[in-house]
């Protein structure tokens, strides 16, 4: 947790040094130096306040939009790594298949679609009204409080939006690693055995592909984020992020501070959760820790 509270603080003051560096006038009082600003953020939970509408203080707007950000990414980052792992398996008992061929051209299409037309052509096709096969799906976001079904109906596309890409990419990554891993000793060995084939690729295959593909999911983190910015803008859901274009277009620093505050810490906190999913999948990082 330290480290991730040293990344989240490294990239705020990266971060507000090149505001500084290219537009100084923006700053005033505390602001004028990094420790004063740094002081102010982390210390007091003060980023200043918005310079758009109403000018509502930062830290306000990350406690009303911080759950909404957290829950968007959560579940597309469940949605991605349980669709991928699960269409991997699957495709893996006959890998050159036609089926499979078409789920991993699915996958590939997800990997490489914008967000803002997956998005958009999901709301076109199966958003509420406007949709031509219309199932319901709200085109305004339901906040949880409202309504629990609301809040459902109106999360599951973001979700799925969300997550397309990394659910291409770990679909990708571990049928590569398990038509790979299938050729190992140990895996010979069992069919030996006579162990059928579905046991071998579930308790084998399945565990030894897992960890490289945590290791890729972990390093898409990133990317994962930017879909949240773009989903929480198509979608109209009042996160931390849902302002970001005119905040940069109309030079909002505080509030990009903050956003760029909340942006590290997801990232920590998720490569921090995968690191401790690769600690439990691989027995050899485990040796290393205990090593030390």
């Amino acid at each position: 947790m330290a480290g991730i509270a040293v990344v989240v603080v490294a990239a705020t003051a990266t971060a507000w040094l090149l505001f500084h560096a290219l537009r100084p006038n923006l700053f005033d009082g505390d602001d004028q130096t990094l420790w004063g600003f740094l002081n102010r953020a982390f210390l007091h939970f003060d980023f200043g306040r918005s310079q758009q509408g109403s000018r509502t203080p930062v830290a306000e707007l990350i406690r009303s939009g911080f759950p909404n950000d957290v829950a968007v990414l959560a579940g597309g980052l469940a949605f991605g790594v349980a669709t991928g792992v699960s269409g991997a398996v699957w495709c893996s008992r006959n890998p050159r298949g036609w089926a499979s061929r078409a789920i991993q051209g699915v996958a590939m299409a997800g990997l490489v679609a914008p967000v803002y037309v997956v998005g958009l052509m999901s709301l076109l096709i199966f958003g509420e009204d406007i949709g031509r096969l219309s199932l319901g799906i709200p085109l305004r976001y339901v906040d949880f409080s409202e309504s629990l079904t609301g809040w459902l109906k109106s999360i599951i596309v973001p979700w799925i939006v969300v997550g397309l890409p990394l659910a291409g990419m770990c679909l990708r990554t571990m049928l590569g690693q398990m038509v790979e891993v299938g050729d190992e000793e140990y895996v010979r060995a069992a069919r030996a055995k006579g162990v059928s084939e579905s046991a071998i690729r579930r308790r084998h295959i399945a565990p030894a592909a897992l960890a490289p593909t945590a290791m890729l999911a972990s390093s898409a983190m990133p990317v994962l984020i930017t879909n949240v910015v773009l989903v929480e803008q198509v979608f109209s859901i009042d996160g931390v992020f849902h302002d970001l274009t005119r905040s940069i277009g109309t030079s909002n620093v505080p509030l990009i501070l903050g956003m760029t505050a909340v942006g590290a810490l997801l990232i920590g906190l998720t490569t921090l959760l995968f690191d401790l999913l690769l600690l439990w999948l691989d027995p050899r990082v485990r040796a290393g820790v205990t090593a030390s």
